[in-house]
């Protein structure tokens, strides 16, 4: 039996709740997002099974999003991976996104969840392959489970979700190298052995 596996990232997003604020008091909304929480929506809306690697931070941040990833998808606990760094914060205009710690994933545990439960398609968010020393370890990893691997897609449906686009590009290239059928969603860039596939038809790649 094979597997579908999911590699992304999930976010709490804070949200300047202008309403509700005032001088003397900021109030923000909250809601978890993410490539993986999206790809798990649009695996689960279409009844396709899956497999997810994430990694969450050792803090309350990383116990939110292992809640929900459990209570809402079924995701085992003892396949969540935890990094002993803390999730990550960062702005972005009046966004406050508290991160998981998907930039600590390592080849050996992208390898082990690859043989573990026997993927051979694989949906990664175009953020972990954006950045180093991430993209290393996870292109490495599928450059080493190549004869297991048939399909890449590397989902770059929202731009935003890209760190460095150099970095992306080289990714794809070593991918595609190991890898024949790599796909990538989104209009962000175009690699010669890359194909494109709409967010429509991810789907019947996975059936």
């Amino acid at each position: 039996i094979t597997m579908n596996g999911i590699i992304g990232e999930i976010v709490t997003l804070l949200d300047y709740a202008e309403e509700v604020s005032n001088e003397r008091n900021t109030y923000y909304s909250a809601f978890i997002g993410g490539s993986a929480i999206e790809e798990m929506d649009y695996f689960v809306d279409n009844g396709i099974p899956f497999s997810l690697l994430v990694k969450l931070g050792k803090d309350m941040q990383g116990e939110t999003h292992l809640d929900y990833i459990t209570s809402e998808y079924g995701i085992e606990e003892d396949d969540v991976l935890y990094s002993s760094a803390p999730s990550s914060i960062s702005m972005e205009g009046t966004l406050l996104v508290k991160n998981t710690a998907p930039s600590f994933i390592k080849k050996e545990e992208v390898m082990d969840f690859i043989e573990k439960n026997h993927i051979d398609k694989i949906i990664i968010s175009s953020l972990l392959l954006s950045f180093d020393p991430v993209k290393k370890e996870i292109t490495e990893a599928l450059e080493k489970e190549k004869d297991r691997i048939k399909v890449v897609v590397v989902d770059a449906e929202d731009i935003t979700h890209t760190m460095m686009i150099e970095d992306l590009y080289e990714s794809l290239k070593r991918i595609s190298k190991a890898i024949p059928d790599t796909y990538i969603s989104g209009d962000i860039l175009t690699e010669v052995g890359v194909k494109r596939v709409s967010s429509e038809m991810i789907k019947d790649l996975f059936i």
